[in-house]
């Protein structure tokens, strides 16, 4: 799912995405600075290995995610949010999903079994 800059106003747009048994849906809306708000929860179960054991357990996810986008290279700080920098004018849902995914993979798990032996 692409979504232009351009198309984001001061009307919150919502969107919605689902993949793997997981659900991204939220909103964008303008800001300052040519930034563009992404305020979105992400639900559903995903896949994981236990980093003790190295067997797979599923975990339930309930994240609420705000962020800011840029089309192109963002030359400053936010102090409040992380920027996410987008290129060729769209604003590519799919691989900011996948990339929320990759980020709680790489982070340490342990499984059940592993936290009450």
């Amino acid at each position: 799912m692409n979504i232009p800059f351009r198309k984001v106003g001061s009307i919150p747009q919502t969107f919605e995405i689902e993949r793997d048994g997981t659900r991204m849906s939220g909103t964008l809306v303008q800001g300052a600075k040519g930034l563009v708000k992404l305020h979105a929860r992400l639900e559903g179960a995903i896949s994981l290995p236990c980093d003790l054991c190295a067997e797979n357990f599923d975990t339930m996810l309930n994240e609420e995610l705000t962020v800011l986008l840029h089309d192109g290279i963002f030359q400053g700080t936010d102090d409040e949010y992380d920027v996410v920098e987008f290129f060729d004018g769209l604003i590519d849902i799919d691989s900011f999903l996948t990339s929320e995914l990759e980020l709680i993979r790489s982070d340490y798990h342990t499984c059940q079994r592993c936290l009450n032996p």
